[in-house]
């Protein structure tokens, strides 16, 4: 089965991706992707939840991005609520390179704080763009270890600390035109190796259009192609290993996979 760990279905629905989401979950049925899609606050989180009920491939995850941290700083006991319910966490983490105003900084590592003490046993996919040293100090700090890096694309030697704490880590469509992104996948062990697509927004900024399910057969090609082994070895290592992060939880939260 093909997996995508990442992406925000809920963002097909927005003007700039065309406010449809029937021919995206037409797809998702046919090539039969479980797709995990993440929300980036409490709008997002119940879009995605409307979505998901409309196909058993679909896993809603709640999460508040770090650009949206400032505006939940008050929102405590919701969050803590919200992530009670929730069988897999994120978006989550820490942003200084998009999020370039620092007066918000504060409120990004309380939030990821606050996400990390309330999701030790839970599955989350975390954001560390600009501020990888940053996260995995608190990831160090909290302990969670049902750790997904999302796109990591930063420096190599955190990368080699992450790969140690056994972090798993998901691959997106840029690993076909990056060099870096290549020489991560060589790096990651493939038993820490998952696949995403951060559709339908994330591939816009290395193809120029927006990101549709079946951009994750890229991500396994391309895998397979660093790794030198076969695509059916890349789509059963990643199935295996997402069932092994979820442990004792993997039937309730992957039933279409288990």
């Amino acid at each position: 089965m093909l997996i995508d760990t990442h992406c925000h279905l809920d963002r097909y629905l927005h003007k700039r991706f065309g406010k449809v989401i029937h021919p995206i979950l037409q797809q998702i049925e046919e090539q039969q992707i479980l797709t995990i899609s993440n929300s980036l606050d409490l709008t997002s989180y119940d879009t995605n939840c409307r979505i998901a009920r409309k196909s058993r491939y679909v896993i809603p995850t709640f999460g508040i991005h770090p650009w949206n941290a400032h505006k939940y700083i008050n929102r405590i006991e919701l969050i803590k609520k919200l992530i009670n319910k929730a069988k897999i966490v994120g978006e989550i983490g820490l942003d200084h390179y998009y999020a370039q105003d620092r007066t918000r900084y504060p409120a990004q590592t309380k939030i990821f704080r606050l996400f990390l003490s309330e999701t030790r046993d839970k599955i989350i996919s975390v954001h560390t763009k600009g501020a990888e040293r940053a996260v995995v100090n608190l990831l160090r700090t909290y302990g969670n270890k049902k750790v997904v890096i999302h796109w990591f694309s930063g420096d190599l030697e955190v990368l080699d600390e992450m790969i140690k704490e056994g972090y798993y880590f998901s691959i997106v469509p840029e690993v076909r035109f990056s060099d870096h992104i290549k020489e991560i996948v060589k790096r990651v062990p493939l038993n820490q190796i998952l696949t995403e697509t951060d559709n339908p927004g994330g591939p816009v900024s290395y193809m120029g259009e927006k990101g549709l399910p079946v951009l994750i057969q890229i991500v396994v090609e391309e895998i397979a192609r660093v790794k030198g082994v076969s695509l059916k070895q890349i789509e059963k290592t990643v199935e295996y290993n997402l069932i092994r992060l979820a442990g004792q939880f993997a039937d309730s939260i992957f039933p279409a996979v288990v």
